[in-house]
């Protein structure tokens, strides 16, 4: 069983590894939006499964509705707009469910964490378009993290005798961060002579973004436990769904970003 779902994982991964590079360096603006607006909206609804809020769908509806402002005002250049016209709505509706449906405000911590998770997080992939080479950085955020939780799989398959933090995620080890971590630092090495600031920041913030994706994946650990499930959802055989993927993606791209940003400007 193990051994098919591992087969699965890899077959995933080299079908959809080619479409988000291409998507990422070559497809238009517009295409690029459209599949972080994609992906930000299935996040979105497993986001709200975790939360049983898939069962009602006009809440679900609304919840897409709320991200998708998000996503629109990081895609104009304008997210402090998106996110304030999302709290906006956010606001409106608590005020209609208390006096009409008071058991719908039961949902608004969730709905209010799931503004930010994912797709404020997510958003930042649109901001990289602002930077110089801003997609080719994205490409390498996404590959670091892709690096990470390669490493940490592998290495705790093999290795991992000692669990990190078993009450969040029992088969997480310390074993499998060190590798993850390793992992990063190798290839932000080696990548590092492409790239455009110095070798040592490079290693810097690869051992972050190693450290932070790896918190990523625990934080979506603890949704899915508190939620009782053991994966986000479905949609990518031997991964689960598009959170189980890109959880370490999330917490690392505003970190990545930012650095850019101010190493760049």
């Amino acid at each position: 069983m193990k051994n098919q779902t591992h087969k699965k994982r890899i077959l995933t991964a080299i079908v959809t590894l080619p479409v988000v590079i291409w998507i990422v360096l070559k497809a238009p603006f517009f295409i690029f939006c459209l599949f972080a607006f994609l992906i930000g909206i299935l996040g979105c609804l497993e986001f709200g499964r975790l939360w049983d809020l898939h069962n009602l769908t006009s809440l679900n509806i609304f919840q897409a509705f709320l991200n998708l402002l998000i996503l629109i005002g990081f895609a104009a250049h304008y997210p402090l707009l998106g996110i304030t016209l999302a709290f906006f709505f956010l606001a409106l509706y608590f005020i209609w469910a208390y006096g009409h449906q008071p058991k719908l405000t039961s949902f608004l911590p969730a709905m209010s964490l799931g503004l930010f998770y994912p797709n404020v997080f997510l958003g930042h992939a649109l901001s990289f378009t602002t930077l110089p080479q801003g997609r080719i950085l994205l490409l390498w955020t996404l590959f670091m993290t892709f690096a990470v939780d390669t490493g940490a799989f592998y290495t705790g398959r093999k290795l991992g005798k000692h669990k990190l933090y078993p009450a969040v995620s029992p088969k997480k080890s310390w074993e499998g961060l060190i590798g993850g971590s390793l992992s990063a630092l190798i290839l932000g090495g080696v990548s590092a002579i492409w790239l455009p600031v110095g070798f040592f920041k490079i290693l810097g913030l690869s051992l972050i973004l190693a450290i932070v994706s790896q918190i990523g994946d625990f934080f979506e650990s603890a949704l899915k436990r508190q939620a009782g499930v053991k994966d986000s959802g479905g949609l990518l055989p031997g991964h689960g769904g598009i959170l189980d993927r890109i959880d370490g993606v999330l917490f690392a791209l505003p970190l990545s970003y930012y650095c850019w940003q101010w190493w760049l400007k």
